[in-house]
């Protein structure tokens, strides 16, 4: 399902829109990973929200902070149902967070690059760059 953006710019009465883009409506899982200020590794798992040729909003318990480079792939389902599915990843940006009020709502952060098309894409049947067990994890790093 198509999704308009949903970012508006009050001027003088009237509304603008932000993004250049369309968004896509797409439920589709994604896991992520970055590193701290302390050079520790996250990692960690949520959905999309929506898609576009430049970002993705993605819903989930952890988020990254605000302008961490970060690492992306979206597991895209076969229309048929059937096997492979596609994994699309690359590297983004974190350009904001959103936490619900009162535990209420959903927490996600919205990521941007500068080509999705550049992004490197996958089947089922290659080993996804992530090794996840369904948590938020750190994995520590031995170059630092």
């Amino acid at each position: 399902m198509l999704s308009r953006s949903i970012g508006f710019a009050q001027t003088q009465g009237a509304r603008m829109e932000l993004r250049r883009e369309l968004r896509y409506r797409l439920d589709a899982p994604a896991l992520f990973s970055w590193e701290s200020a302390e050079h520790k590794r996250f990692q960690s798992e949520g959905i999309t929200r929506d898609i576009s040729v430049f970002g993705a909003f993605i819903v989930t318990a952890t988020c990254p902070p605000v302008d961490a480079p970060i690492q992306v792939e979206v597991v895209l389902p076969s229309l048929t149902g059937l096997k492979p599915v596609i994994r699309v990843s690359g590297a983004a940006r974190v350009l904001r967070v959103e936490h619900s009020s009162k535990g209420e709502g959903e927490n996600g952060f919205a990521v941007v690059s500068e080509d999705f098309s550049r992004w490197s894409m996958s089947t089922d049947q290659d080993e996804s760059a992530f090794d996840f067990s369904g948590k938020t994890k750190v994995v520590e790093r031995r170059d630092h």
